[in-house]
């Protein structure tokens, strides 16, 4: 059995979290001519891989791929021996469903979390996803909503824990707030370019409330291969575009890869619990995990 990375506490939670984490989209395949096959086995091999060198959380949604990433995580735990399994934690998400997407009334909720269960078999974190306005929230709150219903799972064992994730900070400040959450998860907004979200941040860390830290590479801007290869696969506002240019080149005059940079911003925050990136094949997980552990110059 391999070491595992170095692990966090979340939050007040008796869950620990290896301090780097696989997100959701393993095997979603972009390459032209990529079967359904070959996106299946890109996923188990990548899950295979993630575990050897050390990773213990893997995080996906059922909205991610149109449900394809949520499924690929699924076949790759099932991979995996009884033993190896239980020494993971694994957590999804509800609220975005294809099929219901930001409906966060109990029965939409136990209905995704359901399907959710099918394909990945237990689950210890789930996460409230994304709410667009302000009604949506409201509804999270209240009675017959998506928090009191995962509190109720929650006190019966179904799940450990419950969070948030979200990009608004709004959003996650009132979840904050509430002291009924065990951590948020931020995304897009800690990283080299921008930091927005260090206050939420610290204030989660007062509260005694987890972070999970999503996207530190920024939408692969940051993740150290061709920024014009990289944004042909996703777009970017052109500030953030012209600051990841500046950056990498202020990271190879000094021969620092600014994935490394990126992916140690985040790390190096003691009140982020762990932070996630979202390899898709083997060699992004191999990436990911040489930015975590590369020792930086003084």
């Amino acid at each position: 059995m391999s070491e595992t990375l170095p692990k966090r506490k979340l939050g007040n939670t008796d869950i620990e979290l290896t301090e780097f984490g696989v997100g959701g989209f393993l095997g979603l395949l972009t390459e032209e001519g990529a079967t359904k096959g070959d996106c299946e086995q890109v996923a188990i091999d990548a899950v295979r891989r993630a575990y050897d060198l050390g990773v213990r959380y893997f995080d996906t949604a059922p909205g991610y791929g149109g449900g394809e990433a949520e499924r690929h995580l699924g076949l790759g735990l099932r991979e995996l021996s009884g033993g190896e399994r239980s020494t993971l934690r694994v957590s999804t998400k509800v609220g975005t469903h294809p099929e219901k997407r930001q409906q966060y009334d109990e029965d939409s909720i136990r209905w995704s979390l359901d399907r959710s269960l099918a394909r990945l078999n237990r689950l210890d974190i789930v996460y409230i996803h994304d709410p667009g306005e302000d009604g949506h929230v409201d509804q999270i709150f209240e009675d017959g909503g998506a928090l009191p219903t995962l509190e109720t799972l929650r006190d019966e064992g179904v799940i450990e824990a419950i969070g948030l994730g979200n990009r608004t900070h709004r959003y996650l400040r009132r979840a904050i707030e509430s002291g009924r959450f065990d951590v948020i998860l931020p995304s897009y907004d800690f990283h080299p370019l921008r930091d927005s979200a260090r206050s939420v941040i610290e204030e989660a860390k007062q509260a005694g409330m987890a972070v999970v830290n999503g996207s530190p590479y920024n939408a692969g801007l940051l993740a150290g291969r061709d920024l014009d290869e990289a944004l042909k696969k996703r777009g970017a506002p052109e500030a953030d575009v012209e600051r990841a240019r500046s950056l990498r080149t202020w990271c190879g005059e000094r021969g620092i890869d600014s994935g490394t940079l990126a992916m140690q911003y985040s790390l190096r925050n003691p009140a982020i619990t762990c932070t996630l990136a979202g390899p898709r094949t083997v060699h992004e997980v191999e990436t990911n995990i040489e930015h975590a552990t590369t020792a930086l110059p003084k």
